[in-house]
């Protein structure tokens, strides 16, 4: 039979070697104030990608009101969707979305329900201005007030 041999194992401590408490304690502080910041900006930029979203389902309006506004030359008869060239509104509405309707001056309203202010849903209302030789579009929203609106362009307090 083998004899077993144990050998002794030195530990060799360093002294000053790891964090103290002082020095994670700063380390948390840093990192809460970053996502202190971090937290509501990201908030706020996804907010504005649900919006950019839900407006891209308003373009085919939009775009349909501007040609039916060219050929009949004026705004009366491009306010109901599906006649005149102007897309219908798509059934079922998108998941973003809660309203999708046209108004009789011809303006696109949307109602967002995956955007809320104030524990109310974003509302917006795209108005066309005949003004110019083009169809200028105004923006209108429901967080007109806030110090940041959500709606890139909004210059006013939506109206309905």
């Amino acid at each position: 039979m083998q004899e077993a041999h144990f050998y002794r194992v030195r530990v060799i401590r360093f002294p000053g070697n790891g964090f103290s408490l002082i020095e994670m304690m700063v380390v948390v502080a840093i990192i809460a104030i970053l996502s202190a910041i971090a937290v509501p900006s990201y908030t706020y930029y996804t907010q504005q990608a649900k919006v950019s979203k839900a407006l891209a389902h308003a373009q085919p309006l939009q775009l349909g009101i501007a040609l039916c506004w060219q050929i009949e030359g004026q705004l009366t008869q491009c306010n109901q969707a599906g006649n005149n060239g102007i897309p219908s509104v798509p059934s079922p509405l998108p998941d973003e979305l809660s309203d999708l309707s046209l108004t009789q001056a011809a303006a696109v309203r949307l109602t967002l329900n995956s955007v809320n202010i104030n524990n109310q849903p974003l509302q917006i209302e795209l108005t066309p201005n005949t003004a110019t030789t083009h169809l200028a579009w105004n923006i209108a929203c429901s967080d007109f007030g806030e110090a940041r609106s959500v709606v890139q362009n909004c210059e006013q307090q939506v109206n309905y």
